[in-house]
């Protein structure tokens, strides 16, 4: 451990929290080019970090740079970011095709051997994060207490149980039934990470092996769980660090756009919007509700004996940060003129050719093709402009938060 990071006994536990959002991950990692040094200058250091699905592999890079300083870690972060380009992460889709007409044929012949598990080959993603995440690094925090928790979220295929691959220097904390989830002592790999962040259908189900009791076939994270907060609060966090990429805020209701019809790509992007957004900021708004209960002198003794008696400790007040767009379609927005200027033209879709298929395939005129393009442009000019609205929305939180924390709800825009 370096000098710089010898944590005070009397110091609150911080988690991190970096919820799903595949290519927009990027707007995560600008947001902790703010937040990681804000959190050191008030003198504390994430020590329990825990992802879900493209969120897993910024917190597994995060654990290995751990025992680095904040700007230093996200340095490395930028790195991490640049190389999860398009070829760096899925096989282009002329290559994928036989195979998955293949896999597909032999599945409607009754041939279950060859079964097709995602549209996408994602092999190279397993590659660069075999390549540019140092895991002795991470094992190594652990071990050394720089940090005391790192947690994966995946979802088991046939149960649909939610499971947190959990690498710790304690004993785990017991399955949470009321989260309809579990938490799996594991080294990690990368295969954790690939089973996190396998979306259903774009992406291979990935089979896990390690631990030999949680051993089977898992998909992306976000499908089912239900508290995002709430593994990092099992883990023994007293303060909580969010950031995700959906939007803050429900969207506001628009009558007229409800009338328009739709399409393929519509009914995609509701979908993943409610598996994606939904779930953390309905978590986000539970857990202010329970600081108002808490901070309650006449409810707190009441909540305290109904835990008690379902043999769980008492809720307490937790100070949060949490950053995510205030606008839920300005990634969206701009997403799809990312996609026009680089991925547009006829030479560049000769050259590249899958995301104008999938453009089309899922209706090239729907209002909301960006939200799904978001989730799939893995495009250097995509992630800048997500990054920057990140460091953005981070700085504004700590213009309006001089302290930082908050435990009462966010004001209305």
């Amino acid at each position: 451990m370096q000098a710089g990071q010898a944590r005070r006994a009397d110091a609150p536990v911080v988690a991190l929290v970096l919820d799903a959002g595949g290519a927009r991950s990027a707007y995560q990692v600008g947001a902790l080019e703010v937040l990681l040094p804000a959190v050191a200058e008030r003198g504390t250091r994430p020590r329990v970090l825990v992802g879900t699905s493209a969120g897993a592999l910024l917190t597994a890079a995060l654990g290995a740079t751990a025992h680095l300083e904040p700007d230093e870690q996200t340095t490395r972060l930028d790195n991490v970011l640049s190389h999860t380009t398009k070829q760096n992460v899925m096989r282009p889709l002329w290559r994928q095709v036989p195979d998955v007409v293949v896999r597909y044929a032999s599945e409607t012949l009754g041939l279950s051997h060859f079964r097709l598990r995602g549209l996408f080959g994602s092999q190279p993603l397993a590659q660069t994060l075999a390549t540019h995440i140092d895991w002795d690094a991470l094992h190594r925090n652990v071990t050394d207490g720089v940090i005391g928790s790192v947690a994966v979220t995946a979802t088991s295929v046939r149960t649909g149980r939610v499971t947190m691959f959990t690498e710790s220097g304690s004993p785990v904390p017991r399955s949470a039934p009321e989260y309809h989830g579990r938490f799996v002592a594991a080294r990690l790999d990368v295969p954790h990470l690939m089973a996190s962040a396998a979306i259903p259908v774009l992406f291979p189900s990935v089979h896990v092996d390690e631990p030999a009791e949680a051993a089977g076939w898992f998909v992306d994270g976000a499908t089912r769980r239900r508290a995002p907060l709430a593994p990092a609060l099992e883990l023994g966090a007293d303060r909580v660090v969010v950031v995700g990429t959906g939007g803050l805020r429900p969207p506001a209701a628009e009558p007229d756009l409800d009338r328009v019809a739709v399409d393929l790509g519509d009914a995609g992007a509701t979908l993943l919007g409610a598996v994606m957004d939904d779930p953390l900021r309905h978590d986000l708004r539970r857990l202010t509700d329970l600081n108002g209960l808490t901070g309650d002198a006449e409810l707190a003794p009441i909540l305290e004996r109904h835990r008690a008696a379902r043999g769980r400790d008492a809720y307490r007040t937790v100070p949060y940060v949490a950053v995510a767009p205030e606008d839920g379609e300005e990634l969206a927005r701009t997403a799809i003129q990312v996609f026009r200027a680089n991925h547009g033209s006829l030479m560049r879709t000769l050259g590249d050719p899958d995301l104008q298929i999938v453009h089309r395939l899922l209706g090239s005129d729907s209002p909301l093709q960006g939200e799904l393009l978001s989730y799939l442009l893995f495009d250097p000019d995509f992630f800048a402009a997500a990054a920057a609205f990140g460091r953005r929305d981070a700085l504004r939180w700590v213009e309006q938060n001089p302290d930082l924390w908050r435990t009462d709800a966010l004001p209305d825009p």
